[in-house]
């Protein structure tokens, strides 16, 4: 949040720069809650999808205590944050707590620290992956041979911070592990049985300050107690878990001993345990929604924001500042709560991915200083509640800067009106409801009568802009939304019908938007009086837009013209400091060029991301979670005017599918587009009631109710009654219902414009070209043979059942090389020669290996890297070849077979992605291999590759 200064900029900010059962109250009290799914087929797409992505890191992170976001691995279980810092000898693991707020300055602070030194690796390889799918951070660290591989993860369910460390060959090695407090100093420490426990406090731990312990110890080896330090003494092939049980003050009184007990008796089967069930919740949370389109940058980014939404926010815990839990010192403007639109906007996200849990935390502060915001409404002459820029939990506040605003409120309150709105929860109005009515009772009172509208009289869009400006734009639309949606509870609640006349009545006679000509052109003015028109990186003006909700694509003609001259006039609205989190939505919701919105959208997946999957902005916090997540959804699917329309605002030839979105009225939406036709539309109605619908086909409709075709309906916007957890499948008059449900299944299907492959090897992929077949004339192989059992050459084909990334089958490979100066074998398994995939400039290789050691595969040699030195190999329609064209991995290793041996672990599954365009852009793939390739080797390899995808 930007403050102090006098430049046209709203309050954003723009400067650069075995213990279980004895601890069920001190977990995190959250249950997930499972969406009303049809089936599971969007589990199932989610889960395969989602395995896809994850960051990497080949050198340590950079950008780690400047106040803002961290371009480090990031994990979190929505109250505990952990950020990994550094190489492994001297690795810092920073952790931050939403609820670490201090009682003086309101401002939250680190909680503390937890540096790894394993001196004896300095100088080693370094490199970091984090894997959203299960939440989890893993390094592999090499030096002479020797390997310490390490496994991190914050518990999805308690206070718990694990690291298991895997030491491979060479000699014994001692590691460091000390407790620091938050900013880096030494803590008061204790111990208690194994445990090393430190004290660390909030601020100067006086007065209300929050207190924590982290209560640490290694499991398995051999460790000692120095100090703030443990010990930690591993051999060889030898595997050790540093657990760290993590309490505050606010969690319980009992804090100390809650910490504790969750580690003080805890065994490896214990920490086993606890990791399945984390896994668990995080396959469960992924469950929920999925999207596929071919832009895999932009496919990422979206489920890399809902990674960083549900590491960030969980219900019944304090709800995320601006930097969300990774806290690594002290955080610019606070880490507080901003009012005007920081605060509100990660939250939004949540919405039409129904992730509707993770707005759990949102209302609490905000409920929590309604006294405070009474009395400061009285203290300037209004009524109701009037809100500053800066709140902090308990009704506190670290920054009463008004800012000549006075919308802070009606922001807040447009999170409570869309999920009402999404969701229609009854049993949610309840609770947020008389909040409400003391934010309408403001603005009933603050308006201005004219004899025909109702005005707003200076309130600034942008802080600190003087007097007079009359009818901000923004300010009109967020009034509309709480209006709309104090109308819509009530009438639900069947509560206040005289005073829903009042609302109604205002709400019908509010200003309109004010507009001027630019460039020829008229778009949204900012004001009425005041401010015009802003081009310096935010999007006041698009805001009547989005989240204001007062322009769509049910609107009038003239009002989605003015809506798409204000968004193509906001050019620096696209990757501008304080925009993009409500921008993209808004543009999609007027019909703006949909290619333009997606090619910025790549633009802020990949220019404006880091590798953790956080977009940043000149400042920006988690606000940015919203840009991929919503901005997306809106092209997808759009339901705010009460009309549903799938495929809103998507270009042409360009095939996309999602799953279980959430519309207004409490509806999932799943649907999917191929060759320029929507091909079905599966609706499940959680709520019942009226199901409108704009028609994405020229004629009739066939209805599917619960499994039974009822007949045909027909029209350009079709309404059907529904009851409570009714699905509805739906497709052109004449389709059947198994065509639909074929079609749910599938994955993206590739098209004119966005020509992909993918195969899971499942009986619904496609099928394999060759089985066991080397590529005479694309390879060959030379000096291998059969693994084993008479096979007198190398193998290449699917298997059910044996080890799998997903689904139930894999391909498996295998050989065995002959130790002559070329061992080489390279075998075909599809042939895309009647239609080559086109590489264009834009196209990823994508696919998970699990190369298998003696360990897993008797017929490997003991020690052996064997099943390491494989990779995919491609023919292109020119006769050249993938592995020679100097292409590299995501790590910058060659995707050459011989290249990739000792790059991947063993026994487990690696994730290998191929920029392909960068060597070989616009070649067309004729054939797709798996190659083997590692001169004067002898002995077996054998493995697994599963979701081979290139798109």
């Amino acid at each position: 949040m930007k403050h102090g200064t006098k430049l046209a900029v709203r309050s954003r900010r723009a400067l650069g720069a075995a213990t279980a059962a004895a601890l069920v109250g001190a977990s995190l009290t959250v249950v997930l809650a499972q969406p009303a799914l049809a089936d599971s087929v969007t589990a199932n797409q989610a889960w395969r999808i989602v395995q896809q992505y994850q960051g990497t890191w080949t050198s340590p992170p950079s950008v780690l205590t400047n106040g803002e976001t961290v371009d480090a691995p990031l994990m979190g279980n929505g109250d505990i944050g952990v950020a990994v810092g550094g190489t492994i000898s001297n690795q810092t693991m920073y952790i931050g707590k939403n609820d670490f707020f201090s009682s003086t300055s309101h401002a939250v602070k680190p909680l503390g620290r937890i540096v790894v030194n394993a001196s004896g690796l300095t100088g080693s390889s370094y490199n970091v992956v984090q894997d959203i799918a299960h939440a989890e951070v893993r390094g592999t660290y090499s030096l002479n041979g020797q390997t310490l591989s390490t496994t991190s993860w914050v518990d999805a369910n308690w206070g718990l911070f694990v690291t298991e460390f895997t030491l491979t060959a060479g000699a014994a090695q001692s590691i460091g592990i000390t407790l620091q407090n938050g900013s880096g100093g030494t803590p008061t420490t204790s111990t208690t049985g194994n445990d090393l426990d430190a004290d660390v406090v909030a601020d100067t731990g006086t007065g209300s300050d929050p207190h924590a312990r982290i209560a640490a110890r290694t499991i398995g080896q051999t460790q000692s107690i120095s100090g703030n330090k443990i010990t930690l003494t591993m051999q060889p092939n030898t595997t050790s878990t540093l657990v760290a049980g993590i309490y505050s003050s606010i969690d319980t009184s009992s804090w100390q001993s809650s910490a504790d007990s969750l580690v003080g008796s805890m065994a490896q089967t214990d920490v086993d345990n606890h990791n399945a069930s984390h896994r668990s919740w995080w396959q469960s949370y992924w469950s929920q929604s999925y999207i596929e389109i071919p832009d895999k940058s932009i496919e990422k980014s979206w489920y890399g924001s809902l990674y960083l939404l549900g590491s960030v926010s969980r219900a019944g815990k304090y709800a995320p500042g601006l930097w969300g839990n990774w806290i690594t010192g002290n955080m610019n403007w606070n880490g507080d709560y901003h009012t005007n639109y920081n605060y509100e906007t990660p939250f939004y996200s949540a919405l039409s991915t129904n992730h509707i849990t993770q707005l759990g935390s949102y209302d609490q502060p905000v409920l929590q200083w309604q006294s405070a915001g009474q009395a400061l409404a009285s203290q300037n002459g209004y009524t109701g509640v009037f809100y500053p820029v800066g709140i902090s939990p308990n009704g506190t506040s670290a920054d009463m800067s008004l800012h000549n605003q006075k919308s802070d409120a009606a922001n807040l309150a447009s999170d409570m009106v869309m999920r009402f709105e999404y969701t229609g929860d009854t049993s949610y109005a309840n609770t947020v409801y008389p909040w409400l009515k003391q934010v309408g009772l403001f603005w009933q009172n603050y308006l201005s009568w004219n004899g025909s509208t109702y005005d707003i009289l200076n309130d600034a869009p942008h802080e600190d802009q003087a007097y007079p400006q009359t009818n901000s734009g923004m300010s009109l639309g967020l009034v509309h939304l709480l209006l709309q949606g104090l109308i819509d509870m009530s009438t639900a609640l069947n509560q206040d019908s005289g005073t829903r006349a009042t609302w109604q009545n205002i709400e019908t006679h509010l200003s309109p938007l004010s507009t001027m000509s630019l460039n020829g052109q008229t778009i949204l003015r900012e004001t009425q009086v005041g401010s015009d028109f802003v081009n310096d990186g935010n999007d006041i003006d698009a805001q009547p837009i989005y989240p204001g909700s007062l322009i769509g694509l049910d609107s009038g003609s003239t009002l989605i013209s003015e809506g798409q001259n204000t968004i193509g006039a906001l050019t620096n609205g696209w990757h501008g400091g304080n925009a993009p989190t409500t921008f993209y939505p808004a543009a999609a919701r007027v019909g703006y060029n949909p290619s333009t919105i997606l090619s910025n959208l790549d633009n802020e997946a990949t220019a404006q991301s880091y590798n953790n999957m956080a977009i940043h902005h000149n400042g920006g916090g988690i606000e940015n979670i919203n840009v991929t997540t919503s901005g997306l959804d809106e092209m997808l699917l759009q339901s705010f005017q009460n009309d549903i329309k799938v495929f809103a605002d998507w270009p042409a030839n360009t095939n996309a599918k999602f799953g279980d979105l959430l519309a207004y009225g409490d509806f999932l939406i799943s649907s999917s587009r191929a060759g320029n036709a929507v091909q079905y539309l599966r609706v499940v109605s959680q709520k019942g009631g009226d199901f409108t619908f704009t028609n994405p086909w020229s004629g009739s409709v066939e209805v599917y109710r619960n499994g039974t075709d009822t007949g045909t309906v027909s029209g350009s916007k079709i309404t059907i009654a529904t009851s409570a957890n009714d699905t509805l499948d739906l497709a052109p008059a004449g389709t059947a219902l198994s065509t639909i449900q074929n079609e749910l299944t599938q994955p993206l299907a590739s098209g004119t414009g966005s020509s992909s492959f993918s195969s899971g090897f499942e009986s619904t992929d496609p099928p394999l070209t060759w089985t066991d077949t080397v590529d005479t004339t694309g390879g060959g192989s030379s000096n291998v043979t059969g693994i084993c059992c008479g096979l007198t050459g190398p193998e290449l084909g699917i298997r059910t059942a044996e080890t799998e990334h997903t689904g139930s089958s894999a391909l498996m490979y295998s050989g065995s090389a002959q130790g002559g100066s070329t061992d080489y074998a390279y075998l075909k398994f599809y042939d895309l020669s009647g239609s080559p995939l086109a590489i264009g400039n834009a196209k990823t290789l994508s696919y998970w290996i699990y190369p298998q050691s003696n360990a897993t595969s008797t017929w490997v040699p003991a020690g052996s890297n064997n099943s390491t030195c494989v990779a995919i190999d491609m023919i292109f329609t020119d006769g050249s070849t993938l592995r020679d064209s100097g292409a590299t991995d995501q790590n910058g290793n060659r995707i050459h077979p011989a290249s990739q041996c000792g790059h991947l672990t063993l026994d487990t599954w690696n994730h290998v992605t191929v920029n392909l365009a960068t060597n070989n852009a616009n070649k067309q793939i004729n054939r797709i291999l798996v190659g083997y390739d590692h001169p004067n080797s002898t002995g077996g390899y054998r493995g697994y590759i599963d979701d081979l995808t290139i798109s």
